[in-house]
């Protein structure tokens, strides 16, 4: 029987129930600029265009919430079609497994009383060789500590072909055993070598101390509580003919450890396997991995699960891990490490100060350029070979996750350069440190701002109605007008500045059209027309250089009724807007752009008033009015 106990004890708990998500909010709400934001986009974009990587996932955490989630690109592109990336996108973390699986799983048993940093590694497993000089006079213990920092002497990697020779495959005890009678590069503690044999060393301590494998002390003590949703190691195997398959479904199926291996069919794991973006096409049998683990020791001599690689998740559930730990431990109300636990992922140990290794993470050895330039130099971070990156900066309260799938198809690209770029781009966007300074605009105005930064990007062969409350209440205007590619962007309460902030959001796809109706909340800001038409000038100048090809089409501001009572702010104000519209007819003529005159189509017969039976509240519209304006504009686009 497989793990049936414990899947059992999961479900009971309640732990199978995904977490609360990260509340997702606009850059601006964390004091970041979303406009400086679109360098790292850039970037990202460039690499794509020049096949360095299919494709990314960028998320960004700022006090405690989600400030930035974007995919791009395809997760993959051979042998079968282009499939797109999507922010749900599931990556082989390669070794970021170090930090959000083996090093968790170490800290939880510190706290746990279970182990110490200065525990000699051959007091849990017996048999594993310490240090000693050529002479054999002087001798050393390695601890946990040298193998969480790097400074164990052990070898940075070994040959799986050696390994399988000697031991067969898979085989995880053959491999340990090979680790622990392996040769020893230098003095504990003398020196720094990244390897990947100090974390599966690392990793059979925890199941040795735990009585469970290095899957299911993460999944009960890290995963499963905090609720992540697509997080898991996923055992695989090779079979005769040299296909790679998986040998039990991923936790995020619900189905983990509840069937024998021997009667599991790949058929029935793939559906599960959809969101994951394949890594490295094998040469030999043309399979492009996808569920199996990159690492050629955790995929061939581990089985797939591995302190060094093997961890799969994607953006959000990193980005969850990141807030956990710079939160000191919890999320949602729930305790997953202690804060002790986790100031000592951002502790360099004394050993370590030139090098720059934190336990478990990196601060700033040669190995953490991904964090770029501006983060803190407490900041702490890791990559993985498959193209992933995480950087976690408490002082500047910022987690910057950068997913890429590099190695596919083939591994003959990088994206090292890129990573730091990035970072610093995303870096360079925070604009403001005190997270209780009011934001700009409404709570309203940021929703809308993060919808749209998660539809679809705009096309060049799409139509934009821009504008404020009324433009937004026209729901679907493709449907409304019978239009395709027609796009809302409209937000209530929006006024000519807030037009202007989200611009680039639209402009850089240069959509065929942008219908602009904006102004009625600047008149009741008590603005003179002088004033607004000044704004309203330099919005029109912004729109046509930055996309010169868009045609821009100047409507009317609807006309208001003041016998409703319900604004207050703009009594008074009915004779200003028709003053409004014919500054804007004469720059419509100035610039050589479409004008459309809504005004009279909606006014009471002889006035300057809205027609009170097409109006809910003297300014909004019912369905008539909207019917009015959708037959007043469709000829024109």
């Amino acid at each position: 029987m497989k793990r049936a106990l414990f899947v059992i004890t999961m479900l009971i708990a309640g732990w199978a129930t995904q977490a609360q998500p990260l509340q997702r909010v606009a850059p601006e709400e964390v004091g970041m600029d979303s406009r400086l934001l679109t360098n790292a986009d850039k970037l990202i974009e460039e690499a794509i265009a020049e096949k360095r990587t299919p494709g990314a996932v960028l998320a960004v955490v700022r006090h405690g919430k989600l400030a930035y989630l974007k995919a791009y690109g395809h997760k993959q592109t051979e042998p079968t079609v282009a499939d797109t990336m999507t922010t749900n996108t599931i990556f082989d973390m390669a070794s970021c497994s170090k930090t959000l699986g083996t090093t968790l799983c170490v800290m939880k048993l510190i706290e746990q009383g279970k182990i110490r940093l200065i525990d000699a590694v051959e007091t849990h497993l017996p048999g594993f060789k310490n240090w000693e000089s050529k002479d054999g006079k002087r001798k050393r213990f390695i601890r946990i500590e040298d193998l969480l920092t790097h400074a164990s002497g052990l070898p940075a990697y070994a040959s799986v072909n050696e390994v399988k020779k000697q031991y067969g495959a898979p085989n995880p005890k053959g491999l340990m055993d090979y680790i622990a009678g392996w040769r020893r590069d230098f003095e504990p503690k003398t020196d720094f070598q990244y390897s990947c044999l100090n974390f599966i060393t690392l990793q059979n301590i925890v199941e040795k101390v735990s009585g469970q494998s290095l899957r299911d002390f993460a999944q009960e003590n890290i995963y499963g509580p905090l609720g992540l949703k697509a997080t898991d190691y996923l055992p695989c195997k090779q079979d005769e003919k040299g296909f790679w398959y998986n040998t039990d479904f991923p936790y995020w199926s619900g189905k983990a450890g509840s069937v024998e291996e021997k009667i599991i069919k790949q058929k029935d794991i793939e559906p599960y396997l959809k969101d994951i973006a394949p890594t490295e096409i094998q040469k030999e049998t043309q399979q492009a991995l996808r569920g199996q683990v990159h690492d050629p020791l955790a995929r061939v001599l581990n089985a797939g699960i591995s302190g060094n690689a093997g961890l799969f998740t994607c953006a959000e559930d990193v980005a969850l891990l990141c807030a956990m730990i710079m939160n000191d431990g919890t999320w949602n109300g729930k305790r997953i490490l202690s804060p002790l636990a986790c100031q000592l992922m951002f502790t360099v140990p004394s050993w370590e100060q030139e090098l720059g290794r934190t336990y478990g993470w990196d601060a700033y050895s040669s190995y953490s350029s991904n964090k770029g330039d501006l983060l803190s130099r407490s900041a702490i971070c890791h990559t993985g070979y498959t193209g992933t990156s995480i950087a976690i900066d408490k002082e500047n309260d910022i987690s910057i996750i950068l997913l890429t799938n590099t190695v596919h198809p083939h591994d003959n690209t990088s994206t090292l350069r890129t990573r730091a770029l990035v970072f610093n781009a995303v870096a360079g966007s925070i604009i403001k440190e005190d997270s209780t300074q009011s934001p700009k605009y409404t709570a309203h105005y940021y929703k809308r701002f993060v919808q749209f930064m998660d539809e679809a990007p705009i096309s060049e062969n799409d139509i934009i109605m821009l504008g404020n409350s009324l433009t937004e209440g026209g729901g679907d205007w493709s449907k409304r007008l019978g239009i395709p590619n027609v796009r809302n962007r409209g937000i209530i309460g929006d006024e000519i500045t807030g037009i202007q902030d989200r611009l680039h959001q639209i402009l850089p796809y240069h959509p065929k059209k942008v219908l602009l109706m904006i102004g009625v909340n600047d008149v009741s800001h008590q603005l003179s027309t002088d004033s607004i038409m000044s704004m309203y000038t330099s919005l029109v100048k912004t729109i046509r250089t930055a996309s010169p090809h868009t045609q821009l089409i100047l409507q009317s501001l609807l006309p208001i009724n003041e016998s409703f009572g319900r604004y207050k702010r703009l009594t008074g104000k009915t004779e200003q807007i028709p003053e409004i519209n014919a500054r804007i007819k004469k720059l419509a003529k100035t610039e050589k752009l479409t004008y459309i005159d809504l005004f009279p189509l909606f006014c009471e017969k002889g006035t300057h008033s809205m027609r009170a039976d097409i109006s809910t509240d003297g300014l909004h519209l019912k369905e008539e009015g909207y019917a009015i304006w959708a037959k007043a504009i469709k000829n024109k686009i």
